[in-house]
């Protein structure tokens, strides 16, 4: 994977300083430019030109429509939105405006680092906590959508370990994440295919093709 260039914005500095050090461990990462308010953002991205932008847009001085103007004179920039706890109406708001990814600041190390990389793949990724924020409403919307739903191929290998009988621990052990992260992955994908449980995924993996029933399912 090529550099990942990260704009960081945020008016709280123990915060940006968290998010740097996460990000510090990682190669493929480098955080480029930080500002702490929203006119700032919108002022100085075009001379940073990062490939994502992580953002707290409930953080003083800043709000949901500077990522709105900022994605509309910039409609590839990738946005991962890091925020404190966070209400219904405030994430429907951010997926309006095409937020790629939405995570908490009490997320996991590994969680972190997959919102970025996942939104600069132009992929959605959205943590537990804000797919348990968003609920049955987000699922609904999921399973109407005649879109073609896109699975990265992150998705369809933890489809294929849950088809067959694989917990989460032992998916997690495998691909070297975390427990949390494994979950994440599994609400995201949920959530994508407008599935409620693991039995849905199971079917539709054979559906799909993904899986050999005669050896996942029906072995003793």
């Amino acid at each position: 994977m090529n550099l990942i260039r990260i704009l960081l914005a945020d008016s709280n500095y123990i915060a940006k300083e968290g998010l740097k050090s996460i990000f510090g461990t990682d190669d493929a990462l480098q955080v480029i430019h930080e500002v702490d308010s929203g006119s700032t953002m919108l002022a100085e991205f075009p001379d940073v030109r990062p490939d994502v932008v992580v953002v707290d847009y409930t953080s003083p001085g800043f709000n949901i429509q500077d990522v709105k103007q900022l994605m509309n004179l910039h409609a590839n920039i990738a946005v991962v939105a890091v925020t404190e706890f966070t209400h219904k109406e405030q994430v429907r708001e951010a997926m309006k405006v095409g937020v790629n990814a939405h995570i908490q600041k009490d997320c996991s190390h590994d969680e972190i680092i997959d919102s970025v990389k996942a939104a600069v793949n132009h992929e959605r990724f959205f943590c537990g906590k804000i797919l348990d924020v968003i609920g049955e409403e987000h699922n609904h919307d999921a399973f109407v959508s005649c879109d073609p739903i896109s699975l990265s191929m992150r998705e369809i290998e933890i489809i294929q370990m849950v088809a067959g009988g694989q917990t989460n621990k032992q998916i997690a052990e495998k691909l070297c994440l975390s427990s949390h992260t494994v979950m994440t992955h599994r609400k995201n994908i949920m959530n994508k295919l407008g599935i409620n449980n693991t039995a849905g995924l199971v079917i539709y993996a054979v559906k799909e093709n993904l899986i050999r029933p005669n050896k996942f399912l029906f072995n003793n």
